[in-house]
């Protein structure tokens, strides 16, 4: 008898041990029940506490994941920067302030990074390449010295691409803005006639899959938002872009929407002579590179074949090698390849915008 109240008691104060473990305010185990019923009572108890424990556990998961998510959702580049910024924000602010028109040239990039954030950015980008051209210094077994010149060419080239990254990116829009810009005339066209508005259509835009233009019509959309006027808006796009073409579409919109006139008829008309000026680039383009594919073919084929043959006939006639093999192998494996390259990046370049 005296061997169950020491088991029982031994029982309830492991009952109250859990319970306060589980830091729940559930009542005491009624000392009515018998001991099977108690045991039975704290199984279920301590299946209740894991089961708590293991809910907890996957929401702090979950929270984790999310976290992660956010973070994964920035590129690489913005937390690349930060990360820079974070451990040398003294010296990278006082340098920011010696750049100057850096905040205009992102603006026009649409670069949606701060100044500071872009230059801890070109900083570890020159760091990196001047690790590349010191280590490629390394492996092609140069002195130590020229090693070291070659990483200093390398954080000064890395330094200028980034300083001038911006610029390359506004062109590039630019043409873009240019290419998608009769489309867009012909869809604000349209929902004009249809009796939409100006503000509408270019919504409408913005949310269409235009590219660069609808990005920036998203802007102008969100400036208007934000209280600036629909003129002030289009004329920073005008701005922003320093096209010829765009200058004319927004000059004939605020001049339809100051005088009248159907506005409708003039982005048709707009639309119309665009794709008549690409088509008349795109003959001259054609007849261009037709003149050029004779001298692309006689720089890849006929002039290395005729290379070789003049040099293994000043060989013969001089009766010695007039070039090492080296050299020879060097000139056909990548000097030709390398003119042929210039010439297609020329027919590239002058590919109609």
């Amino acid at each position: 008898m005296g061997l169950k109240v020491r088991i029982l008691g031994f029982v309830e104060r492991l009952g109250q041990r859990t319970i306060e473990v589980s830091e729940r305010p559930i009542r005491r185990i009624p000392k009515t029940l018998s001991l099977e019923e108690r045991l039975e009572l704290l199984k279920k108890l301590q299946e209740d506490i894991t089961r708590e424990k293991e809910t907890e556990r996957e929401e702090e998961v979950e929270k984790l994941i999310e976290w992660r998510k956010k973070e994964l959702e920035k590129s690489f580049s913005h937390r690349f920067s930060e990360f820079i910024l974070r451990r040398f924000r003294g010296p990278v602010e006082s340098f920011t302030r010696s750049i100057k028109g850096l905040n205009y040239d992102l603006f026009r990039a649409n670069i949606r990074m701060s100044r500071e954030q872009y230059v801890a950015l070109m900083i570890g980008v020159s760091i990196f390449t001047a690790f590349f051209g010191f280590i490629l210094g390394i492996l092609i077994a140069l002195p130590i010295d020229l090693s070291v010149m070659l990483g200093l060419l390398g954080f000064i080239g890395g330094f200028l691409y980034m300083r001038n990254y911006p610029k390359f990116v506004w062109r590039a829009r630019v043409v873009e803005v240019e290419k998608a810009l009769p489309y867009v005339l012909r869809h604000m066209a349209s929902l004009l006639s249809a009796g939409v508005g100006i503000a509408e259509s270019m919504v409408s835009v913005a949310n269409a899959d235009y590219g660069p233009i609808s990005e920036e019509f998203e802007l102008i959309v969100r400036d208007m938002h934000g209280g600036t006027s629909f003129e002030d808006a289009l004329t920073r796009f005008e701005e922003k872009m320093a096209s010829e073409n765009v200058s004319r579409v927004v000059k004939q919109i605020l001049r339809a929407i100051r005088f009248g006139g159907n506005l409708a008829d003039i982005l048709y008309k707009l639309a119309e002579d665009f794709s008549f000026e690409y088509r008349m680039k795109l003959v001259e383009y054609i007849q261009k590179v037709n003149g050029i594919a004779f001298v692309y073919m006689f720089i890849t084929i006929i002039m290395p074949t005729l290379f070789v043959v003049a040099i293994l006939a000043a060989s013969m006639m001089a009766r010695s090698v007039v070039m090492p093999p080296s050299a020879l192998a060097v000139i056909l494996l990548f000097g030709f390849p390398a003119i042929s390259a210039m010439v297609v990046f020329m027919i590239k370049r002058s590919e109609p915008r």
